[in-house]
């Protein structure tokens, strides 16, 4: 008894220092370059929509797949911090930031909780450790998203569910306890905040189930577990309108399925290695280093298990029943069904709605590490000191990850104030500055205007403009805006979808002259100069052309000018269409080519076939009447005379040829003749 005694007086010698040193370590590193890194799309959005009236924050359409309790979290958070639109933007992500930052931390300290319950003290401070110097943690906690407040709610949540269970035992008979409910308000808080928490909660619900099956009063734990499921659903329900008008028409088909190997490395490659993570660090050793710490993590957790099921026998020949709290290995499994059990079902979900990315799926980084402390708490069965090494070993990669994330530029979010500064330098009044994406240009750049609605300021800097790019209007919209002007910028994220048939390039290379570009991290700046007044037209005179391919596409419509100077580019618009009663299931390209009189190909625009929602053939609907613009650049020196101009469709993958069908539905080639053009010189 004695021998206990001491051995938890010198466990908490040495845990509170060590926890205080964890806790001011992390939060030192939050705080450290706070506002290093521009303010880039995701928080900009977050915080618009934050600092909007509290009542109109839950129906902004800005809520594309977001639930609205971050925002008014943020909402409130700004208020007390004095944040608003117009600072400048290092202060407003300064304030923005903090909340972050707090929820980062509140997650870190909770680690502790959680890793005692699940097994012991040295489990809870060595995830500390962990959490503190992730990389991956500390690149959310410096950003105005709602991850680590996610991972916070989630945490405590299970500290929480892990207590209402312990407490069964000895009540079994009770409905609810103060644990079971704050588990539920908690529960509810975190799908609130975003609705991939969901996949946590169900994987939680499923292990509880189970737990409730294996009771000797089993219908009635089942009954117990679904009143709280109940009890958190109605907690919800809300906002189940909000959902229902985001979640079911949600995926993003610009983003590839990933296999289910390729899919776990990157997970587990982002949550120990963070997002700047390189092969090269650690003197090219950080490959070795982040599987090594997986291999020795799972070794761990065997070698504890297993030393867990002979301290249970007990010398009695068989094992502690598995419905019992008090077995370690009971704790553990509800830990890695949160793990396993939510990386699951979010694959599934990936395979449904090609919406990946790891953190989409961070939900499960507390359960991640709790286990890594684990598997190195585990090699204590064998030498006492050998975790703790091991920790230093792992924290050795973790800090290097983790200062790459602060100063390697390379791995830099994207420099927007280097863009708007360079624009402020080099454009001049009667310039068009237009911007593909509605964020976060106008918190660096201004005027600068979102929709056509508001009045132009007057200034001497020229007007930026978002342009929202619809393919159908978009020559429209820029004679509107840009008749008068003498040169036009068009500044492109690196990740915009907005225009991927490129029909600005293809207005802007047809009416004006390509000046230069500009490439910045995360932007490039494109310039054309013109000879205004400019009218644009994207398809003029566009005729009947009907020209199938397989029983997959075809052509309806045709723009194809009859002439064209020497040195003038050939601008093709076609209109497409799915063949009624056919099928395509790949994604396919198209090739307008031209043609001199000896067959020579001596011009091409390859582009993609997709629909007014930027999705392949495959994906289209019948009624779908797609443009698709090719602009060919022809030889300065090409002799004048008839040209033929001839469209190939194909596998943008295998690149294999679909089959020209002729107007009696028989395979007649598989490059039809679109029509010809007279080049005079």
């Amino acid at each position: 008894m004695h021998r206990f005694a001491d051995s938890r007086t010198r466990a908490a010698t040495w845990l509170r220092p060590a926890l205080l040193v964890f806790l001011l370590a992390g939060f030192a590193l939050r705080l450290h370059e706070l506002t290093r890194q521009d303010i880039w799309w995701d928080e900009a959005r977050n915080i618009d929509v934050a600092l909007r009236p509290f009542l109109q924050i839950a129906t902004a359409p800005e809520l594309d797949i977001q639930p609205p309790f971050y925002y008014w979290l943020l909402h409130v958070w700004s208020m007390l911090a004095g944040a608003a639109m117009g600072q400048p933007p290092t202060q407003l992500a300064f304030f923005m930031r903090w909340m972050s930052v707090f929820a980062g931390m509140l997650g870190v300290a909770l680690l502790m909780a959680l890793g005692r319950r699940v097994g012991g003290v040295t489990v809870g401070a060595l995830a500390v450790a962990i959490g503190a110097l992730s990389p991956f943690w500390l690149a959310e906690s410096q950003e105005t998203r709602m991850y680590t407040l996610g991972f916070a709610l989630l945490t405590a949540a299970a500290v929480l569910f892990l207590d209402q269970l312990a407490r069964r035992d000895s009540a079994p008979d009770a409905l609810f306890n103060r644990s079971s409910l704050l588990f539920v308000f908690l529960s509810a808080a975190a799908l609130l905040t975003h609705y991939n928490a969901v996949f946590v909660l169900v994987a939680w619900y499923g292990w509880w189930g189970v737990w409730a099956l294996l009771r000797v009063e089993r219908w009635r734990q089942v009954g117990v577990v679904s009143t709280h499921g109940l009890l958190m659903t109605l907690l919800v329900l809300p906002v189940a309108p909000i959902a229902l008008r985001q979640i079911p028409g949600y995926e993003n088909p610009n983003i590839a399925i990933v296999t289910l190997s390729e899919y776990l490395r990157q997970n587990w490659q982002a949550y120990l290695g963070g997002y700047a993570y390189d092969s090269t660090m650690l003197g090219g050793f950080a490959d070795a280093w982040l599987w090594g710490a997986a291999i020795i993590a799972s070794v761990g957790i065997l070698i504890g298990a297993m030393r867990e099921e002979e301290r249970e026998k007990g010398g009695k020949g068989k094992a502690a029943p598995i419905a019992n709290l008090q077995s370690s290995n009971l704790s553990i499994s509800f830990i890695l069904t949160w793990l396993f059990g939510a990386l699951a079902l979010y694959y599934i979900a990936v395979l449904d709605r090609n919406a990946f990315n790891v953190r989409y799926a961070s939900f499960v980084t507390p359960a991640l590490y709790i286990m890594l402390a684990v598997g190195l708490t585990g090699f204590g069965r064998w030498w006492r000191p050998l975790p703790y090494l091991l920790a230093v070993g792992l924290a050795i990669g973790l800090a290097a990850a983790a200062y790459a994330d602060l100063y390697d530029r390379r791995f830099d979010r994207e420099h927007i104030a280097a863009v708007t500064e360079w624009l402020r330098a080099n454009t001049a009044p009667g310039d068009a500055i237009f911007v593909d994406q509605k964020y976060p240009f106008g918190f660096y750049y201004q005027p600068y205007l979102i929709d056509d609605v508001q009045e132009p300021p007057a200034s001497e800097t020229p007007l930026a403009r978002y342009l929202f790019v619809d393919i159908n209007t978009i020559d429209q919209q820029l004679s509107a805006w840009a008749r008068d002007a003498r040169r036009i910028f068009w500044v492109q994220w690196f990740e915009s979808d907005t225009d991927p048939r490129r029909s600005v390039h293809f207005l802007l290379d047809k009416y004006g002259r390509h000046s230069g570009e500009q490439w910045f991290q995360g932007y490039a700046i494109d310039w054309w100069e013109l000879a205004p007044p400019t009218h644009f037209e994207l398809a003029p005179d566009m005729q009947p052309s009907v020209h199938q391919f397989d029983q997959a596409v075809r052509t309806v419509e045709i723009s194809l000018p009859p002439a064209l100077r020497t040195g003038e580019p050939l601008a093709v618009a076609l209109r497409w269409q799915r063949v009624p009663g056919g099928a395509v299931s790949r994604p396919l390209k198209a090739r307008v080519a031209l043609y001199n009189a000896a067959g020579d190909r001596v011009a091409q625009a390859d582009e993609r076939l997709l629909n007014d929602r930027h999705r392949a053939p495959d994906q289209w609907q019948m009624d779908d009447r797609p443009l698709g613009v090719h602009l060919l650049t022809a030889p300065e020196d090409l002799a004048p005379g008839r040209y033929s101009v001839r469209l190939l469709v194909y596998d943008a993958d295998t690149l294999e040829p679909l089959t020209w069908i002729d107007a009696a539905g028989a395979p007649a080639g598989i490059e039809p003749e679109l029509g010809t053009v007279v080049i005079d010189g």
